[in-house]
């Protein structure tokens, strides 16, 4: 975790892939990010993420998000993103996946998923857990900027509201 924070505070920006039920956990990732100041994107379609991940380098950090590290669209997307100098991140629930090649530095959960549900249940929880720690580490490495951040943006989301 503290390798992950260290990459992405070094970082002019980050980049978030996942596929499935993993890119609403990137989605999210990516919208809490914005929240505390760190300039980020999310690519959930296939053919932007090979694109977008060809086109970082060593000034981006990239978080991929996939259960089994075996989706062949995350795999690609984080072997072209370090192929081009990024920093890769990956959160992942295997100890041995393909993914496990191009990730600089793993952040793993432990969920195991049961027969009763055929959507991600608890590996959703899981991620969700190290997405939620990977902020609080953040935005306590540079507490004045994510509280400042946090306020700006809470205004402008007030607007949202009546």
């Amino acid at each position: 975790m503290e390798r992950a924070v260290a990459a992405i505070r070094k970082a002019r920006r980050v980049e978030l892939y996942g596929i499935g039920s993993a890119a609403p956990i990137a989605e999210d990732a990516n919208y809490r990010l914005l929240r505390v100041g760190v300039e980020s994107k999310v690519v959930v379609d296939s053919h932007v993420q090979a694109i977008s991940a060809s086109l970082t380098g060593p000034d981006v950090a990239t978080i991929t998000i996939s259960h089994s590290g075996s989706t062949h669209e995350t795999v690609t997307a984080t072997r072209l993103a370090r192929e081009a100098g990024a920093m890769t991140i990956c959160i992942t629930n295997f100890g041995k996946s393909p993914l496990l090649a191009y990730a600089d530095i793993v952040l793993n959960t432990m969920a195991r998923e049961t027969q009763f549900r055929t959507e991600a249940m608890t590996s959703r929880i899981a991620q969700l857990a190290i997405i939620d720690a990977l902020i609080a580490c953040l935005s306590l490495a540079d507490y004045d900027k994510a509280v400042a951040t946090i306020g700006k943006t809470f205004d402008v989301l007030s607007t949202k509201r009546f």
